[in-house]
């Protein structure tokens, strides 16, 4: 069972490493679309090209986001649920994801709600029903139930990904798990002042290496047994 949870935890994290490489190549699609829309340096504006971009991006982006969605709430949890049965201090990586899974259903019920109330508000707004402050009121449930959401899922990801970089560093002694642990802390930080979440992605990586070796000596040990 661990060797089959070692492997499902490096699918999904190759899964992540797909997905990012889609969201960035979605990026990309979009800065291209607007390139063609403004058409710098003198050039005539090109809609066609500049449709085709936005439609890559779009696609690009969703199929990032459904891949990190499958990745953590099948491949991840998955794998840590598996692991934590052999190794009950993998519990609290697990119950990571379920903070995760939290956070997700709380930002789309945040977001449906804002989406509602939005609706009302332009609806009455045009017959004088609401004055600003009162707008502004209507807002503060599907906020705080956003910034809820982002909470649960903020702490989460730490379970899941940091504790549980430096859990499988102390259970397989592999110093690839222990840097993807600091990576994983350092770019939450950045994260939260508004920089890329580059070094995510190269924790990724260290997590999928450092699982492969993982697997490959549970297998060893266990045909050497």
């Amino acid at each position: 069972m661990e060797f089959e949870a070692l492997l499902k935890l490096r699918k999904g994290i190759l899964y992540l490493i797909v997905a990012a490489i889609m969201v960035f190549a979605g990026f990309l699609a979009g800065l291209t679309s607007l390139f063609f829309a403004i058409a710098p340096f003198g050039e005539a504006p090109k809609p066609p090209l500049a449709l085709s971009s936005v439609a890559v991006a779009v696609v690009a982006l969703l199929v990032g986001l459904v891949l990190s969605l499958y990745a953590v709430f099948s491949k991840i949890r998955g794998g840590f649920r598996e692991l934590s049965q052999v190794d009950r201090s993998f519990g609290i990586c697990y119950t990571g994801t379920t903070l995760m899974l939290v956070g997700l259903i709380l930002g789309i019920v945040g977001a449906l709600l804002f989406i509602a109330f939005l609706a009302k508000a332009l609806s009455t707004l045009p017959l004088g029903g609401l004055h600003h402050g009162g707008v502004f009121a209507m807002f503060i449930l599907p906020l705080a139930v956003i910034v809820l959401g982002l909470i649960f899922a903020v702490l989460g990801s730490i379970l899941a990904y940091v504790v549980g970089a430096f859990k499988l560093n102390d259970r397989y002694n592999d110093s690839l798990f222990l840097a993807a642990g600091i990576l994983y802390i350092i770019d939450l930080v950045l994260t939260f002042v508004g920089l890329p979440a580059v070094l995510q992605f190269v924790g990724h990586i260290l997590m999928y290496v450092a699982l492969g070796r993982a697997a490959e000596g549970v297998k060893t040990q266990a045909t050497n047994v």
